[in-house]
């Protein structure tokens, strides 16, 4: 079990460090700019910025994007497979739960750590 958390943060620092190099190159290329912390968290939101990089034909980009894309994609299909797993269990208490929870709960929820001043 340890193994596996090594490859995790491994992984994670593989992911951290192609994600500022393509950070750089956006922004010069396009003027876009990204938020690599949530790169890292989030493999859809990585997805969609591989998809912007691959359509910037860059070939500095395109290279970074397809680094990425091989790190993320083994760990995206367990967690889609886990989620999956997860969702199957959970169906009835989430549905139970939907009433309860807010959209404003959630969006409170989500936000305050994306952001640098709610670290102050």
């Amino acid at each position: 079990m340890n193994s596996s958390v090594q490859y995790s943060l491994s992984s994670d620092r593989d992911i951290f460090a192609i994600a500022t190099q393509m950070y750089v190159r956006l922004r010069r290329v396009s003027g876009r700019v990204m938020d690599v912390s949530y790169l890292v968290e989030n493999h859809n939101y990585a997805q969609y910025i591989i998809d912007l990089a691959l359509g910037t034909q860059d070939a500095e980009l395109e290279r970074y994007a397809l680094r990425l894309k091989n790190l993320i994609q083994p760990e995206h299909e367990q967690a889609v497979q886990q989620q999956e797993y997860l969702s199957v269990d959970t169906a009835t208490s989430a549905e139970s739960n939907e009433d309860q929870i807010s959209e404003e709960e959630v969006f409170k929820a989500q936000v305050p750590h994306h952001y640098i001043g709610a670290l102050r």
